[in-house]
């Protein structure tokens, strides 16, 4: 039961470990894409060209990243992989057997 607890509390903090350090990244990459995105935004303001459309779809584009990389990258991502524990690695370990060959190596 002890070795079972402490197994589980290796676990979380492995998974601590990995979402802090992942949420670097993806915090740095959605602000490289917000900065993009809010250029086609600001179009007007630059004096560039008037393009309505162009505008439009940046600022939709912009909310998007913002809406992604906070909530659910963020905050859905890790919440969704605490309560699935060991459920979140099911895909790759079928993926795994079904992709690999195998082979008798004697």
């Amino acid at each position: 039961m002890v070795r079972a607890q402490h197994a589980h509390a290796v676990g979380e903090r492995r998974l601590e470990q990995r979402q802090a350090r992942t949420a670097r990244v993806i915090t740095a990459a959605a602000t490289i894409v917000f900065c993009g995105f809010a250029a086609f935004a600001a179009f007007d303001v630059f004096g560039v060209f008037d393009d309505r459309a162009l505008r439009v779809m940046g600022t939709g584009l912009v909310v998007a990243v913002l809406v992604d990389a906070t909530v659910v990258r963020l905050v859905l991502v890790p919440a969704a992989m605490e309560v699935m524990g060991e459920r979140n690695w099911w895909f790759p370990v079928l993926t795994f057997r079904r992709l690999t060959p195998r082979r008798n190596v004697t």
